[in-house]
């Protein structure tokens, strides 16, 4: 019976040691700790894993937003290079009559003289002083007719220098309005450059787009001044 409850009273004397008590404690206090720190580590790696997610959700919202205005961007640029299209078909269509309406004229007077020696063929040789006379007056006839066709009506001038002038001043509200949506397509592609670097291929070719429409633009307003 001593032999037995020995070893139990031996234990309960050394559970009950202050000694084993502390020692028991520091283990139990480093396991925690381990442990605590353990805890520490996971939530430091999902806290990355967290941050990585969302900076690649946020680059992926970007890289949308960017072909989104892009997109646009580029569909306002074929708008403004169908009409830039347009407003140069109008200047050179108002071009060419000046440059043709000098032809006729020219034939008009070259053709009256052949109707002159048409109306003062010969006659018979008995009417010879009024052949005379008949070839005088064909000939004062045929000027009249000649000056008359050459001339044109002084209202027609008028009126046609009139709409001319009107057509010009239509272009010329059109390219500034042109002109304005350039400037702020212009601006749209630096406020991206900004965001997204310099190096985007897109960026750079609607960069070129614009440069194109903008020579041409000049070239519309030399052609205008011309026409004034």
């Amino acid at each position: 019976m001593l032999k037995k409850g020995l070893p139990i009273l031996l234990a309960s004397m050394l559970v009950a040691s202050p000694a084993f008590a502390a020692k028991h404690d520091g283990k139990r206090e480093m396991r925690a700790k381990q442990v605590e720190k353990i805890e520490i580590v996971v939530k430091k790696e999902e806290k990355k894993k967290q941050e990585l997610k969302k900076k690649q959700e946020l680059a992926k919202k970007e890289q949308q937003i960017l072909a989104k205005k892009l997109a646009q961007l580029n569909k306002q640029v074929s708008k403004i290079e169908e009409r830039m299209n347009n407003v140069t078909a109008d200047i050179q269509a108002l071009s060419q009559p000046a440059k043709e309406t000098a032809t006729p004229a020219e034939t008009n007077t070259t053709a009256t003289p052949t109707d002159q020696t048409q109306t003062s063929e010969p006659v018979t040789n008995e009417q010879t002083g009024a052949t005379a006379t008949d070839s005088t007056s064909s000939t004062s006839v045929s000027d009249t007719q000649t000056t008359t066709s050459v001339e044109q009506p002084v209202e027609d001038q008028d009126d046609s220098e009139e709409a001319k002038q009107e057509q010009i001043d239509k272009l010329i509200s059109k390219l500034l309005s042109l002109s304005n949506q350039l400037k702020a397509v212009t601006n749209e592609i630096r406020a991206l450059e900004k965001k997204v670097g310099t190096n985007n291929q897109e960026i750079q070719k609607l960069k070129e787009k614009v440069k194109t429409l903008y020579e041409q633009m000049q070239q519309n307003k030399k052609a205008l001044l011309n026409l004034l």
